[in-house]
């Protein structure tokens, strides 16, 4: 049976449990017929797979009070004790542009198509257009999940405005993600230990990454007088959130961020400013400033050498790589945890770990270049600033294949 030691939980697997109990019938009377397929060995079989079963439930048992090995609902429980939840499926977002007849409303919900896929993306607030005729809001994809659209490929008004003549996305969508998966959760819980500590960089980027709805955090200190190389000023932190709601992050700013380091407020070198006027817990003034990164569509081009795969394969290779790009190979020791991180130059050489695990032994990864446009995937790099955070989507991936 399965044994809890000062070393760990040790259990027999159900060759062991076979290997025992059929020699202990033998001891009994070696003539006994204990052969798989006699009445005798099934019932040995049986009562075998039934001990096996158990000394497994009690190494789940034992392993699932350990935050690295726990799974599902007790790694829920775990991460519950330093007030971490998990988080749910989120939905990307984009800005839109619509054009037509000046003052004309549109109401919150309006539906726009993506050109490309398809699927529909809703106005998050009521706008009017502007006496040049233009109005600018955002959108939410009505699909969970990393719902890609490229610059202007939110071309389609499915809901139709009168007034309204044609809309578009200058840039493209910062991209959902799925439910958090045991992995990605796994990780985030480790970074989160730092919530209630002392290190104000570390807690802060605690407490931001888990609110509800916020992908990438990434912060910049510049502890010296003079701005840095990015244009950071002096003394001062700059914060770059992609998702989560505004009034929940200025809300979480006012808690965790002590005095004595700015926030770039004044900073107009920096684009996407959010700047709101709030009051700290004791009532005190404070102003939270925080950016929004410029995303930048990064576009793929894989090759293939298979005798295999087939383009029935595609969507699962466009999906590894969009997957990693967002958590990184968690389930894997000695690989990025968090996908391309805002700021972080996308080298192609990093996407062959999530298309060799689709691809196997048998075949493999002829090339893989990237580009920062769909007709110059030619490179080894996209250049990423400080400020930008690369965007994948399914439409923006090419695969092709070659015998070998």
């Amino acid at each position: 049976m399965a044994e809890i030691t000062k070393d760990g939980a040790v259990a027999q697997t159900l060759n062991a449990y076979l290997t025992v109990m059929r020699q202990r019938y033998l001891d009994i009377d070696d003539g006994w017929n204990i052969n798989p397929e006699s009445p005798d060995g099934l019932i040995i079989a049986a009562w075998c797979e039934t001990l096996a079963n158990l000394d497994e439930a009690v190494i789940n048992a034992y392993h699932s009070a350990d935050p690295n090995s726990a799974i599902g609902q007790q790694l829920d429980r775990i991460a519950a004790f330093a007030g971490i939840t998990r988080q749910d499926a989120t939905f990307s977002t984009a800005t839109v542009v619509f054009t037509g007849t000046p003052l004309v409303e549109i109401p919150a919900g309006t539906l726009v198509r993506n050109r490309i896929t398809g699927t529909l993306w809703a106005t998050d607030t009521t706008v009017a257009t502007s006496n040049a005729g233009i109005a600018t809001v955002s959108v939410t994809c009505t699909t969970a999940g990393a719902v890609g659209a490229n610059s202007d490929n939110l071309s389609i008004i499915a809901t139709p405005v009168g007034g309204i003549t044609s809309v578009t996305n200058p840039d493209s969508a910062s991209l959902g993600a799925d439910e958090e998966t045991d992995d990605t959760f796994r990780i985030r819980r480790n970074e989160s230990v730092a919530l209630p500590g002392n290190n104000q960089i570390d807690n802060i980027y605690a407490a931001l990454v888990n609110l509800d709805g916020v992908k990438k955090v990434r912060i910049y200190e510049n502890v010296d007088d003079a701005p840095d190389e990015n244009g950071v000023l002096g003394h001062s932190m700059a914060i770059f959130i992609d998702g989560g709601a505004v009034d929940e992050i200025v809300s979480t700013l006012a808690v965790r961020k002590s005095p004595g380091c700015g926030l770039n407020r004044y900073n107009t070198g920096i684009p996407n400013q959010i700047s709101i006027d709030t009051t700290t817990p004791g009532g005190n003034p404070f102003n939270a400033t925080f950016f929004r990164p410029e995303y930048v569509s990064a576009h793929v081009r894989v090759e293939i050498v298979s005798d295999s795969l087939s383009g029935a394969n595609d969507d699962e290779i466009k999906q590894a790589i969009i997957d990693y790009s967002l958590q990184g190979f968690p389930e894997t020791n000695g690989f990025a945890k968090q996908g391309f991180r805002i700021g972080e130059t996308i080298g192609a050489g990093r996407l062959y770990t999530p298309v060799n695990k689709i691809v196997g032994s048998d075949d493999y990864v002829a090339a893989i270049t990237v580009g920062s446009s769909a007709g110059d995937v030619t490179h080894g790099i996209i250049p990423i600033a400080f400020n930008q955070l690369a965007v994948f989507s399914m439409d923006a991936i090419e695969v092709s294949y070659a015998t070998p």
